[in-house]
């Protein structure tokens, strides 16, 4: 998506009451889930974007009711509710692999697309979608400025 369209789509969402700006003055969206899931769930996202359009797009979900001594709203609760969802928007096939750093990552991989999901902390559970083209093409232009044949004429 154009980033001038991202922004279109959401000034029209906003003016329909569906999303709102992200709390603390934050440059987030927030979409507030009431019936999808055991209790109502934030999701705030803003992507990142390269040549004006969208290359990632991350997500971040909490319950509302989440405190530290409410367990039961904890994000490794919520990642097997937004897992079960995201199936059944994207498809069955998630693998999980085991990061040294993040925990349980489940990945799906289509097309260019990438959703990588996980346990950022107690609180939250975040979901990124990448474009591979475009990620292949950082990298790959990255390799070349930290080359020492690069040549910057």
């Amino acid at each position: 998506m154009k980033q001038q369209d991202f922004f279109d789509h959401c000034t029209e969402l906003n003016k329909e009451q569906i999303i709102t700006q992200g709390p603390g003055g934050t440059t987030s969206v927030e979409h507030r889930i009431k019936d999808k899931f055991s209790s109502e769930v934030s999701m705030r996202f803003f992507p990142t974007f390269i040549d004006y359009k969208i290359f990632e797009m991350p997500v971040t979900y909490s319950f509302i009711a989440w405190a530290p001594w409410n367990r039961q709203y904890w994000a490794e609760n919520l990642l097997e509710e937004i897992l079960e969802e995201y199936k059944k928007d994207y498809g069955e096939d998630f693998k999980l692999i085991n990061h040294p750093t993040q925990g349980k990552v489940y990945y799906k991989i289509d097309g260019k697309r990438r959703i990588n999901l996980f346990v950022k902390d107690e609180q939250f559970v975040q979901a990124v979608f990448t474009d591979l083209e475009v990620e292949k093409r950082l990298k790959s232009e990255y390799e070349k400025s930290i080359s020492p044949d690069y040549n910057q004429n």
